[in-house]
Parts: structure tokens; sequence; C-alpha cells
């Protein structure tokens, strides 16, 4: 055990660091448990040297635990004003500096060389204090930095105070061999020292700030070359949420995640990027939506129920049937800001699975069978819209009830008057004699005219609060920074919902405008894009110049808005004069409207006793409304071989459908 008889007070230790990082050349490492105060440390010494005049540049070198920049990476940054503003990074892709000690090493390496040698460095090393692997990488890390001094941090037992803790640093050989002089130094009382949850939330936030700045991208898997430890091509479920790195042949590299592999394409959130791509890194960062960045466990792995089980549900349906597998050509739309599919194709329940591609939430419209609806998916669904409760459109709700038992938050659900009263009855099937205040929430609305009847539904729970009405303008039924959702009341001898999804109109940065204003682009647009949409205005937002504006005033110089493409969805509506003159209007200039078309032309005399469209009357409300592209959907199972009549048909009154055959 590493046990200095001359330790340093905390304050002590920072004036003599100081006094070191005045000299030329000069190079300081951090060493120590986690929550020894590394990093405020790191911050203390800067705003030192910034007070003399002096920069000062530190090597963030714990992937699991950054104190600023990106996690999964190694990240180099320069002290401004207030905190470190990251000039540079090495994507690592995982959080486990112990298992990849090598390849971390390597990381720094690359940093070192980009670093001007008169700027004064400091080090926070990772918080491997024991161990083969700290007894490996502590010496790797001393010759690679090359430092001037070891700082080693902890709550060292006081002489004068035995109930102090001990020394935890137990590689007292590697440091008395290493050719560096050391101090020992006491932490500060003033340093936080979080439990292993809050270290996870704040690198889980750091991510999520980093997406910000990303966008979508796609990527041929079978293109690049796969570094790193890749789960199998043959289970996509097995990609999503994974950290990556990408290298193109001049070398560039961008970090991102893995959104979905489907069918040998990769969708990702990256930063801008020359493609084509050379080589794609994986190693075992993961981050899901909803869920915090963490490390992947292999499915084998002992222990927790917590990311191997949900690994190993990520496979599974909603009611976990090992025989059912996705539909191969189910109808499917993808846009920028958009991916929306119809899960159960052409012929079953209707169910319309919006994923968003801005932060992966999904909305789901209908719920009729759900066994094809992966739970990665259903974990990040936050509404669901219901056209009416005939069984096929809502028989799905058990299987996503038996999802949320694993998911906090509540999830929200829309739909025509009595809907609340059918939720409950499911719930109220189930005897929930162990959840305690644990079971999963709903909220369900109802629409009754122009007002939201709200009600507030918990597994485990037999009493129904009423919450608060809500008054509906002009349809809208749910409204939030990036879309909101539009409602008409249809007739099929029962009330039934359609249903608009509108995006706000979308912010892009001017870049004539950042060049006038001689800014440089960087992670503080995605700040002010996000703040802007979350209606943040009074803000202040750090720019590259070291200034800080309010985000209303930034936004009128420098962001621009975009129309956003609306989407509707309508379903089980009887070929009536009122519901066509309400779908049209609903579904006016639309990009895309998945409409039933439930019966042949042929058979006309069916879908008036049925209170179904028919495949006519589908295409002419398309037409009538101006809709881009139509996607007809909820066909009789009587047609199953005879898709292609049916697609015909609607194209003698509206040609631009989407076939899915």
């Amino acid at each position: 055990m590493f046990c200095p008889s001359n330790i340093l007070r905390y304050l002590e230790g920072v004036d003599t660091l100081n006094e070191s990082l005045r000299q030329p050349s000069s190079r300081i490492v951090l060493f120590g448990p986690p929550g020894a105060g590394k990093s405020f440390l790191a911050a203390e010494l800067a705003k030192r040297m910034q007070s003399e005049g002096k920069p000062c540049a530190c090597l963030s070198a714990d992937p699991g635990s950054p104190g600023f920049g990106i996690p999964a990476a190694i990240n180099l940054g320069i002290w401004k004003e207030t905190d470190w503003q990251l000039t540079d990074f090495e994507a690592l892709c995982s959080l486990d500096a112990a298992r990849f000690r090598l390849p971390l090493a390597e990381a720094l390496r690359s940093l070192m060389l980009r670093i001007p040698a008169e700027i004064p460095l400091i080090i926070d090393a990772p918080g491997l204090i024991k161990g083969v692997a700290a007894a490996e990488l502590l010496p790797s890390l001393i010759d690679i930095t090359a430092p001037t001094q070891l700082a080693v941090l902890d709550k060292f037992t006081n002489k004068d105070s035995p109930e102090s803790p001990a020394c935890s640093v137990s590689l007292e050989n590697e440091i008395a061999n290493l050719n560096v002089p050391v101090i020992a130094i006491t932490s500060s009382e003033l340093a936080i020292s979080p439990n292993r949850h809050q270290r996870a939330l704040r690198r889980t936030a750091l991510w999520e700030q980093y997406l910000n700045t990303c966008s979508e991208m796609e990527l041929d898997i079978r293109t690049p070359k796969l570094l790193g430890t890749p789960p199998p091509v043959d289970h996509p479920e097995k990609w999503a949420g994974l950290v990556i790195k990408l290298t193109n042949s001049d070398g560039e590299t961008s970090m991102g995640e893995i959104i979905e592999l489907e069918d040998h394409l990769l969708k990702i959130y990256c930063q801008s990027f020359k493609q084509p791509t050379d080589q794609l890194l994986v190693r075992d960062a993961r981050h899901l939506p909803g869920h915090l960045l963490v490390t992947a466990v292999p499915k084998h792995a002992a222990g927790g129920a917590s990311d191997a089980h949900r690994q190993k549900t990520d496979t599974q349906s909603l009611v976990h049937p090992s025989d059912v597998k996705p539909l191969r050509n189910t109808p499917r739309i993808r846009r920028r800001d958009i991916t929306a599919e119809l899960v159960n194709g052409l012929f079953d329940d209707p169910l319309l699975l919006i994923k968003t591609n801005q932060n992966r939430r999904c909305l789901l419209f209908d719920l009729g069978n759900t066994s094809r609806l992966p739970v990665r998916h259903a974990h990040n669904v936050s509404h669901i819209f219901i056209s009416h409760a005939h069984f096929d459109h809502i028989g799905g709700f058990m299987g996503l009830l038996r999802v949320r038992l694993s998911t906090s938050g509540s999830c929200q659900l829309y739909g025509p008057p009595g809907l609340a009263r059918h939720i409950a009855g499911m719930i109220s099937g189930i005897l929930w004699d162990r959840i305690g205040d644990n079971g999963p929430v709903f909220t369900v609305s109802e629409l009754h005219g122009n007002k939201l009847c709200r009600f507030r539904l918990q597994a485990g729970h037999h009493e129904i609060p009423i919450l608060p009405e809500i008054t509906v303008h002009d349809g809208i039924i749910h409204r939030e920074e990036r879309f909101i959702i539009r409602t008409v009341e249809l007739d099929h001898g029962t009330p039934v919902l359609a249903f608009s999804y509108e995006p706000v109109a979308a912010v892009s940065v001017s870049k004539s405008a950042l060049n006038e204003l001689d800014l440089s682009p960087g992670p503080w647009l995605g700040k002010l894009k996000y703040a802007y949409m979350a209606g943040e205005q009074d803000r202040l937002i750090d720019l590259p110049n070291g200034e800080s504006q309010p985000v209303a005033m930034l936004a009128k110089q420098l962001l621009r808005m975009q129309a956003g493409k609306k989407l509707v969805y309508a379903t089980d509506l009887a070929d009536t004069t009122d519901n066509r003159k309400n779908l049209t209007a609903l579904a006016r200039d639309a990009d895309v409207l998945f409409c039933e078309a439930t019966f042949s032309q042929d058979d006309v005399r069916r879908g008036t006793d049925n209170g179904h469209l028919t495949t006519r009357a589908c295409g002419e409300i398309a037409a009538a409304a101006g809709v881009n592209q139509l996607v007809p959907f909820h066909f009789s199972r009587r047609y199953e071989k005879q898709t292609d009549k049916l697609y015909r048909e609607i194209e003698e009154v509206f040609p631009n459908i989407v076939r899915c055959d």
C-alpha cells in the first residue's frame, strides 16, 4: 500500500503544484481513487493559472467519468473563463479504462503529439488504484506523458485523528519505481464525491449533450473494416445504442452512436464526416434512449438483470413468443426527422410506429398485435394515439403493459370517449399484490368534443384519479417543442379518431451569418438550437470568442426556420360525405397519408356494410387532400393473394402510392 511519510494538506498541495505549473513545459499527473477530487483540483489549478494570465491545458483520461468533454473518449481541453473548453479528443468507445488500458494508452500518446510543449498540462488520470490493470496503466501513463510531477490524492490517515480513513492507493512498489517526483495531497473538503449512479448520470448528460451536435447518417456495414469488439452482424438487435468511432481514408475521425442495424444498413448519429468510411470501431459503451450510458454486459455475463437482461430482451417481442419475427417488406417511410413503419404490414392489426430521429423517442398510432414490436422501441414509447377500442386496435396493450413493468415514467394515451374504462379493465384483470407503488403509470386522455378528459391509471391501484381537463383548440391534442398532434373525429358506427403528426418548423444555422459574426461552429450551436426549441429565450450561451449572449438574440441572428412535413394516419372509417370532408381537411397537403383501403372496389357493398373504405375511396381522398404520398393499408385478408389488384385500383385515381409487395 502506498503510504507516504509526508502528506500535504490540500491548500499546501495546490500551492506546490501551482508553483510547478509555472515552470516551462510543466506536466502534472493527478492520480487517485474515484471521488478523490482530481477533476476539482485540476480546475483549481487552471483558475490560478488564469488569474496569472497564463494558459493551462488538461487531458481528461478517465473515459467513464470525464471531468469534461465526451464520455467513452480521452479529452483535451484548454481552460477558458470558468470551465474547460474541449479542443480535441480520441474516441475509446468504452467506459472501462481497466479492460481497454492499451487502447487508452495509445489514445493518450496520439493526443500528446498535438499539445504544444510550452503549454502547462494537467493529466487527470483514471481512478484505477489497485490490481493488475492499475499496476500496468500507471507506468504507461507516466512513460507517455513524461510528467514533471505526480500528485497522489486521497483521504489519507491523519496521525492526530485515527478515525480518518486510511490510504486506499495500493501501488507502493510501482510508484516508488517511477522516475518522477511524487507528492501526496489530501482531498479537498469542497470536492464532490459522487457515487456510481451520480457519475453515470453526469456522463450520460455529457453524452447526450454531444449527441445534440450530431446528425443522422447511413452506412453499409459491409463497407468498412470492423475493429474492436463488434457484435455479430446477424444479430442486429445487439448493435442498437453502441458508441462507435468512424475513420475515413484521409485519417479523419468522428464519434457517434448507432440507432439501429437493418438489412446491413447502419443508421447512426455522428458529427459531420467525410465519406467513405474505411474503419468502424466498436467496443462496449452503450446508450439507449431513456437509459444511462453504460458498459454493455455480454449476454452470458453473470449477475444483475440490468443491462444483461435488457440486451437479452431486446430481441424479443412484447409478449415474448420465440417464433414471431419481424415482417419483411413492411411499409416504411424514412425521412430526416422520423422513420414511420407499419409494424404488422398490410393485413394484420394496425400499429404505426414513428421513431423520432432526433432523440429516438417512439410514438404509436393504434395498438394492435404487438408481438413484432421490439422491446428496444417499446421502452422508448412516450405517447400512444388510439383510433378506437376495437380489439385489433387496442388488444396489444397487454404486451405493452408487460414491458412497462421495467420502464420508469408515465406513458400517455389519447383516444375517443371510453378509452380510460377499456384500459382500466385490462389493468384490473391482473393480480398486482407484489408491485406496491412501483406499478407502471398511464395517463389517459379522452376527446369529448373540444375537451380532453384526463385520468391517471396505475397498476396495483384501484382508484382512478381524475386530472384537470384541457381545452382543445384547432384539434391539437398534444403539443411540444418539436411536433404537435392534431386529430379529427370520424364515424365507423362508433367514434374514431384520425391523427396528424405535424413537426414544428425545423431549425438550422445560417453559415453566412456565422461567418459574418466571425464565430466558429462547435457544440455551442447544439446548445443554442436545443435551448431555442425548448423556449429558453433568456438562457445565456457561451460563444467561442469568450462572450455570452442570450438565446433570443443569437437565434435572431443565426437560426433559420424550415417547414416540417405532415404525416396523417386514418383507419376504420365509413365512406360518407362527412368523413371524406373531415379527413381531407386534416390531410390537406400532407407529405404522407397512411389510410385504410380495406375492400376492393368490386366489394363496395361490403365496405358500406362494415363501415370501411374501398380502394377507390382511399385514392380519391388522397387526391382531394393533395398529399405527396399515400400508404394504403389495413387490407382485408380476403385479398392476401391479390395485393397488386388493390394497388392498381388505387393508382387509377391516385398514382403516387408506396407499394409493399
